[in-house]
Parts: C-alpha cells; structure tokens; sequence
C-alpha cells in the first residue's frame, strides 16, 4: 500500500511513530526515574527532595529537546516521501 493510502485509511499515524519507545530516549527517562524515585527520596529532607526535583528539571528540558529535533526529522520525512509518491505515482 501507498504512504498516501496509508495515510486516508489511517494506518499512517504520525504521533504513534514518534511515541514508540525509542532507545535513544530510554536513557534519559531512566535517569528522570532513577533520579526522582530512587534512593535519594527516602534519603532527603521533604525540603530538599522539593529542590533536588526542581534540579530535575534539567533533564525533563532535555527530553523535551528530543522529542522536538525527532518530531521535526521525522515530520520533514515523512512530507519528502509524500511529496516523491505523489511525483511519482508509486
């Protein structure tokens, strides 16, 4: 079948292709897991777990980042093959 055909018949869905669980991403949710639910909440005051999460905020900027940079390339893709099966017909 056709991206095009896929795409009417909606089996071309863009947001699942880009929420599907990526080993690039794994680590850095790791890390945001690892970091707020491990050891260090029972370790910490409440006050200072409060400011250590507020630190975590780092790496939820750099989840963030991905998801955008791998939206964008993804996106921009999936147009240039619209676009080359529309030109040609295949």
């Amino acid at each position: 079948m056709s991206l095009l055909s896929d795409f009417y018949s909606g089996k071309l869905y863009p947001y699942e292709e880009l929420n599907k669980h990526n080993p690039d991403f794994k680590p850095i949710g790791d890390k945001i897991e690892a970091e707020k639910y491990g050891w260090l909440k029972n370790v910490l005051s409440e006050r200072d777990f409060r400011r250590f999460e507020e630190k975590l905020q780092v790496y939820y900027y750099d989840a963030h980042d991905y998801w955008q940079e791998k939206g964008f390339m993804y996106g921009f893709r999936l147009a240039v093959m619209l676009i080359a099966e529309i030109y040609t017909g295949k």
